[in-house]
């Protein structure tokens, strides 16, 4: 999406929302789906990825078994006003998890990172 775009991305991993268990079995008991290696080839957008293999959601971006889940962009001044919207009718892991900006790549980080 970014690339054809000419745009780059912001992804704080720290409000990916998550499936309950997911951490535990790509992390502790080391359990990726078959198709996650031809997902990885996608990391070569992720501008810092060295930093972001520190983060234990980082494999999850990669991860197929959710279908991928659905990622939206919405302009910067709706985006809290769709996030609500979704959230009352039912969408209750609705959330914002970064923003796209001017620089090209994905720029992967976590809250505690000061961004």
């Amino acid at each position: 999406m970014v690339k054809a775009s000419d745009v780059g991305a912001k992804l704080n991993l720290d409000a990916l929302p998550l499936m309950d268990g997911a951490l535990e079995c790509l992390v502790e008991k080391k359990i990726f789906s078959s198709l996650q290696p031809a997902n990885l080839r996608l990391r070569r957008a992720i501008s810092n990825e060295a930093s972001a293999l520190k983060h234990p959601a980082y494999p999850l971006i990669f991860d197929p078994q959710t279908s991928g889940g659905l990622l939206a962009t919405v302009s910067a001044k709706n985006a809290d006003e769709c996030v609500s919207t979704l959230r009352k009718i039912g969408y209750e892991h609705a959330c914002i998890i970064g923003e796209v900006v001017q620089s090209r790549g994905v720029h992967c980080f976590s809250s505690g990172d000061g961004e």
